[in-house]
């Protein structure tokens, strides 16, 4: 690959008005080109499988699957494309899991146009391998498949808990203590952010945990 070519974008958002001025926004940029768009996780992952961008450009909330499920997706079809985050939501416990699933960025749509082309720029550099990922930052990439926020069976308690099934019932259905379960809820609340299990479920559908095989997680 030249590294002198102007990087491949893709942008995947919804809203086509913000895609489109996104995109107006990047191409001023010589050095970026922007070669398709679209509004769904299935959008995506045709513009990853056909196009083979450098970088892919996802909103998180987009018609379809999950943003974790569609980076999977997305990785699968295209391994050297690299997939930047773009959410309205600060949300730490978000955007660990989301750069767990692969993404290499996560930028803000309340961030300066500034910060957004550095983000595509960084993202490109790292799958081209002339720059290493960081340390800790929004802009690191984490290797794929490394281990989610939360266990097994924590994820097999907040399946439940999804259900509207009580502590007991969650425990009879286990075949563990009903002490176990609360013991699970609280580190599920802990790791979550979450205040309730309202909460806990809504905050877990938004990364696509409830949406995952009951075989994934530890």
């Amino acid at each position: 690959m030249n590294p002198d070519a102007p990087l491949r974008l893709a942008i995947v958002d919804d809203h086509a008005l913000f895609r489109e001025g996104i995109a107006a926004i990047l191409q001023h940029d010589l050095h970026i080109e922007v070669v398709g768009q679209g509004a769904s996780s299935d959008d995506a992952f045709e513009l990853a499988q056909r196009l083979q961008p450098d970088v892919l450009l996802l909103d998180v909330e987009i018609p379809g699957d999950p943003a974790r499920a569609t980076i999977g997706r997305i990785r699968r079809a295209a391994p050297n494309t690299g997939v930047v985050v773009l959410t309205m939501h600060r949300d730490a416990i978000l955007r660990d899991e989301l750069l767990a699933a692969g993404a290499v960025e996560y930028v803000l749509k309340t961030a300066p146009s500034l910060e957004l082309v550095r983000a595509v720029r960084r993202a490109a550099a790292i799958v081209r391998g002339t720059e290493a990922a960081g340390d800790g930052s929004p802009g690191q990439r984490l290797q794929p498949g490394k281990r989610g926020i939360l266990s097994r069976r924590e994820r097999e308690v907040l399946r439940h808990i999804a259900h509207a099934r009580s502590n007991r019932e969650i425990a009879r259905e286990m075949s563990i203590a009903e002490g176990t379960v609360k013991r699970h809820t609280s580190n599920i609340y802990a790791k979550l952010g979450a205040k309730s299990r309202m909460d806990a479920v809504r905050r877990a559908d938004r990364i696509g945990l409830l949406a995952e095989p009951e075989g994934l997680g530890l």
